[in-house]
């Protein structure tokens, strides 16, 4: 694959076959970035009875999406046996996904938006909804353009930090 070239904030790139296409990521500036924050939560809960059944995830997670100003688009949620729930919420602004394992009283949220949507209030909706929270560990990651605006590096030409510049998250196989 060519170069790519970038003149005054636009760029093209070449498709090996004599044409021009627009860029991967697009250098063009615009209001929203692409990209967005994406939070990995395992919530460890002090009362596992919500966990258990898909009927009370098939009403809170799109709930709380909707209440943090998510548009939802469409959801999917699969009830385990004998107990336990999996599903995601697709929403316009990404997604947001659930598996519980009442078990060990613990829930993990896979959180994606992008634009003005925040992740966090999404969150904070299911915490709040399933509290007392014993315990809990967030991975906060940013993607995309906005990675790149957050870490107040410029990208090189392709529009990538060098390996050196990544966490050391971003760089494990």
């Amino acid at each position: 694959m060519g170069e790519m070239a970038v003149t005054e904030g636009y760029g093209t790139r070449d498709d090996g076959m004599g044409t021009s296409a627009p860029p991967f990521s697009s250098p063009i500036p615009h209001p929203s970035r692409s990209g967005g924050h994406h939070l990995l939560v395992d919530l460890w809960v002090a009362d596992p009875e919500p966990l258990r059944r898909v009927d009370a995830w098939e009403a809170l997670l799109p709930g709380a999406c909707r209440e943090a100003g998510a548009t939802v688009l469409g959801a999917r949620f699969h009830q385990f046996q004998p107990e336990g729930v999996t599903g995601i919420v697709l929403l316009a602004e990404s997604h947001a996904s659930v598996h519980t394992w009442p078990e060990a009283g613990l829930v993990t949220l896979d959180v994606f938006t992008c634009g003005a949507l925040d992740a966090r209030a999404i969150v904070d909706r299911i915490r709040d909804a399933l509290a007392p929270v014993v315990r809990e560990r967030v991975t906060a990651v940013a993607r995309g353009d906005v990675a790149l605006a957050e870490s107040g590096r410029q990208p090189d030409a392709r529009g990538s930090l060098p390996p050196s510049d990544l966490s050391p998250d971003a760089t494990a196989r």
